[in-house]
């Protein structure tokens, strides 16, 4: 009886997850939200934005902006190598592209699925920089979110793949900024 309820469950989350993302990938590809999801999704753009947010932090940040930027380096840095050579190489989700014959795939990518990395990384970084700075954690959210929905738009997530990026993203960017607090001694962030 128990399977059977876990097997329904397993089911309607399954279908939930085809339908969100044959919603956002396929309902009526535009040229020019295309090149902007392109654009928003690839990490190369980002890259002149994060070493410029990480010179300021360090640069005009004062010792809270120092511990900011370290934690956002050895944070995301962890998080990425864990999810990528544990957690995708352990699940081995096939992407929409390869199981799917219809999916609009906008960017090339590489490794498995589960979790989406740009999810994880960007909600992690998301996490901390609110808790350093919270009168700017609606911003800071909105980039995970805005990549996030890219990452399926593009072809190359499940939504759950993404939804799981967010939530692994907020637990490991909470704790990044406890474990970088206490080891410090640090006042606690003003809000988590």
């Amino acid at each position: 009886m128990i399977d059977a309820m876990i097997d329904a469950i397993t089911q309607a989350l399954n279908h939930a997850d085809l339908w969100l993302f044959r919603v956002i990938n396929s309902s009526g590809q535009i040229l020019w939200l295309d090149w902007l999801m392109t654009a928003i999704t690839t990490t190369n753009n980002w890259r002149i934005v994060l070493i410029a947010g990480l010179v300021m932090l360090v640069w005009r940040g004062r010792r809270e902006g120092r511990w900011c930027a370290a934690t956002l380096v050895v944070g995301v840095g962890l998080a990425d190598l864990a999810s990528h050579h544990l957690l995708k190489e352990t699940i081995h989700r096939l992407r929409p592209f390869e199981v799917l014959p219809d999916v609009v795939q906008l960017v090339g990518t590489g490794g498995g699925s589960f979790p989406s990395n740009h999810a994880m990384n960007l909600a992690l970084a998301a996490t901390v920089l609110g808790a350093y700075y919270p009168r700017w954690t609606f911003y800071f959210a909105l980039i995970p979110l805005v990549v996030g929905v890219s990452r399926i738009y593009c072809g190359v997530h499940w939504p759950s793949d993404v939804l799981a990026g967010w939530l692994l993203g907020m637990g490991l960017g909470w704790c990044a900024v406890k474990l970088t607090q206490r080891w410090k001694g640090l006042p606690p962030a003003r809000r988590l």
